[in-house]
């Protein structure tokens, strides 16, 4: 489950990069646009750990991210955004690359206008060494990059939110970000993110300048220089992340798990108890949007030759349902599972045959959209006895059908998830993998009912 860590720590810190980048301005607005660079340091659960550079220079917009979390990769993410000289300032090119260990992915666009309001993109993915083609959605001006200043300066109220616009170059979209006023003082203002999943808070001062932001209770990212900023090469050392959260009892013919209660014991924010049902999903399904889960992104290569050619091999059933539930077996059927060898993109994993739970679930969310429905990868914990009872990290899928959302299993080959998969937030999953002096993580089984129980 090696992309669990790393999924969390470039969605997470570099998601924020272009809200920092142009932060900063006592008069918001592009006649007041300049020049000019900062630097912040990051660091995780107090560590330093890396650094993030923003620099503008006339309509340019650039960052770099360097960072080596000790429980994970190191993770280099750079993004540099051109816009037009002259009025509307419409986006021109740009191109985003991420390396996590030796994975590496980047996207670059190329306005397909002139400088108007109504551009779109031609976007080119690199995954490793496989290249393809694809279109990116929506549109963006240099002004929209400064929404969240001119917003701050028409002095809100607190409670008051906005949905500013950014380039989410991992969905190959112009995405929107809520963010919502929680306090202001004659220093500055308080924003959290307005989501209901939110796990980030930011700092800024009176000028609009980012100080601060801390997400999941894991990361801060924090005004520097570039002296402070950089770390030292010894400063992340390596420490183990939790392998298993023991259970206190061997579960039995967990195919036939209804439901599964488990007390959680030890150093954590997880709820004191845990309570998981077949088929259950994760907590944001309720207000996840399934038109968000469809289409391209650059983790999952839908427009690929490669897997146009293995969906031949497919036959379509007469519904969405069966044709869902059947992909599972067809996707169980493309790998071998391999523990501790992540493959790391989807291509590789069908190049080499073989992959972790998360390579399958990444190939099932890509063969699915590809189908034209709307899926998505899931991460969290799952049974396993081998050694000792107990849960690890895990990844699975859910996909949209007949109105509603789904859980599957490529790994293990289940149509329906087991009641002993159990979803995880980011902010969950940051306070399970970090290993904690004193007293460990553990389960206690409290009831496991099964489905020839009688109802009680």
């Amino acid at each position: 489950m090696r992309r669990l860590t790393a999924i969390f720590s470039v969605v997470g810190i570099g998601a924020i990069a272009l809200y920092f980048l142009v932060t900063g301005d006592s008069s918001p607005s592009l006649v007041h646009h300049h020049n000019g660079e900062r630097w912040y340091r990051i660091e995780q659960n107090g560590q330093h750990i890396g650094y993030m550079h923003n620099r503008v220079y006339d309509q340019t917009l650039t960052t770099h991210i360097n960072y080596r979390p000790p429980d994970a990769p190191a993770v280099t993410i750079r993004q540099r955004l051109k816009f037009a000289a002259a009025a509307p300032f419409a986006l021109q090119t740009a191109a985003y690359s991420q390396r996590v260990g030796k994975q590496y992915s980047a996207v670059s666009l190329l306005s397909r206008a002139d400088n108007t309001e109504f551009a779109d993109y031609q976007a080119t993915i690199l995954r490793n060494s496989s290249a393809n083609r694809a279109t990116f959605k929506g549109q963006l001006k240099l002004s929209d990059m400064y929404s969240v200043e001119r917003w701050l300066s028409s002095e809100p109220a607190p409670g008051s939110t906005l949905s500013a616009p950014y380039p989410d170059f991992e969905q190959l979209r112009v995405n929107h970000r809520q963010h919502q006023l929680l306090a202001r003082d004659p220093q500055g203002y308080d924003l959290i993110g307005a989501d209901a999943d939110a796990t980030t808070q930011t700092r800024l001062n009176k000028d609009f300048v980012a100080t601060k932001l801390t997400m999941a209770g894991r990361y801060d990212v924090i005004l520097s220089d570039s002296k402070n900023a950089t770390p030292k090469a010894s400063a992340a050392t390596r420490r183990p992340v939790a392998k298993k959260i023991l259970l206190s009892q061997a579960l039995t013919q967990r195919q036939r798990l209804q439901q599964l209660e488990l007390q959680v014991l030890g150093d954590t924010t997880l709820p004191s108890t845990l309570i998981t049902t077949l088929g259950g999903l994760s907590a944001d399904s309720v207000y996840a949007e399934p038109r968000s889960y469809i289409g391209e992104h650059i983790d999952y290569p839908i427009s690929h030759p490669k897997i146009k050619t293995l969906l031949a091999r497919f036959a379509l059933s007469g519904n969405n349902l069966s044709t869902a539930q059947e992909l599972v077996e067809f996707t169980n059927r493309q790998l071998s599972y391999v523990e501790n060898q992540y493959a790391g993109t989807v291509l590789t994993a069908l190049e080499q045959r073989r992959g972790e739970c998360t390579d399958f679930a990444d190939l099932y969310t890509t063969l699915a959209r590809r189908l034209g429905l709307p899926a998505r990868t899931v991460y969290g914990l799952a049974y396993d006895a081998q050694d000792a009872p107990g849960f690890r990290f895990h990844a699975w899928n859910e996909v949209y059908v007949e109105d509603r959302w789904h859980s599957v299993d490529p790994t293990w080959n289940q149509v329906v998830a087991d009641a002993t998969h159990i979803p995880l937030t980011d902010s969950q999953y940051a306070d399970v993998s970090r290993q904690r002096a004193g007293r460990p993580l553990e389960f206690r089984l409290l009831k496991a009912r099964y489905l020839d129980d009688p109802t009680p």
